[in-house]
């Protein structure tokens, strides 16, 4: 018996600590039009956001459904092992109670469900925490407890670089659109108890890097020494300036390097640059 790590394809996790750690990734779904994509399996990041620049409407997302859980944990439950499951934000997505619905339907088993009130990189911050406590062969009661306090830590900042798929989305007029983009002004988001809200802005994308480490600094946040997940969505190179921006300060443990897939991509949009750490 052991216990199994699930999350779903908005954690948007490396690949290789997928491989590593065993991590099961349940895909969300992208639609444009009639054309249906399987988050992370049907399309790759360049090709979503290749597409995505090409259509004037926005794509839509759908979340999984309780029978593709019912699927993927009765075929673990039936192996004697333990489940764990951290989703997308309950406020963002109803993923989380598909979960929950699949859990009460299989009613067999432990399946251990928790909303990470959170999403891309910061889900997979927490994902990672749980995936490493159970190859270390903690309980499933220890990890979820852990995850369930470490949650309420996370640390999330995003900067919207290009506001077209707000405007396109129906968030923002054309006109502010059209503004916030003459001027350069760059929305800085983060998650609070489970949704997303702006918590700043800055004129340029330099500008909103160094205003986000201000904003750490002022929590008592130090990234010296901690695990840092930095996120880009089709903008490797921004990646890269905040990530030496980072290092002028601060020597972290490790940083991971996400890249923000379709689900994430379709609201985030091209540019979109992020950190997560837990405070």
């Amino acid at each position: 018996m052991s216990v199994r790590i699930i999350t779903d394809s908005t954690s948007d996790l490396p690949g290789y600590l997928i491989e590593k750690y065993n991590i099961i990734v349940v895909s969300l779904k992208v639609l444009f039009g009639e054309e249906e994509y399987r988050d992370g399996v049907d399309i790759t990041n360049e090709e979503f956001y290749a597409k995505m620049a090409r259509h004037k409407e926005l794509p839509t997302t759908a979340q999984v459904n309780p029978g593709e859980f019912v699927e993927e944990f009765t075929k673990h439950v039936d192996q004697g092992d333990e489940i764990i499951g951290i989703f997308i934000s309950s406020k963002l997505s109803g993923t989380y109670n598909s979960a929950v619905m699949a859990r009460e339907i299989i009613n067999k088993g432990r399946i251990y469900v928790i909303d990470s009130n959170s999403a891309t990189f910061g889900l997979g911050l927490l994902v990672v925490e749980a995936a490493e406590m159970a190859a270390a062969g903690k309980s499933a009661e220890d990890i979820v407890q852990t995850i369930e306090i470490l949650k309420d830590q996370v640390q999330f900042y995003g900067v919207i670089d290009n506001l077209e798929n707000l405007k396109k989305g129906g968030r923002l007029s054309a006109t502010s659109a059209f503004a916030g983009s003459i001027l350069g002004i760059k929305p800085i988001i983060s998650i609070k108890d489970g949704a997303v809200i702006v918590v700043g802005k800055a004129r340029g994308r330099k500008k909103a890097f160094f205003w986000i480490l201000e904003n750490l600094k002022n929590n008592h946040v130090d990234l010296n020494n901690k695990r840092i997940c930095i996120a880009q969505a089709a903008a490797p190179e921004s990646l890269e300036e905040f990530r030496q921006i980072i290092l002028k300060e601060y020597v972290p443990k490790e940083i991971v390097v996400f890249s923000l897939g379709p689900v994430i991509g379709t609201h985030a949009g091209a540019g979109c640059i992020g950190i997560s750490c837990f405070g």
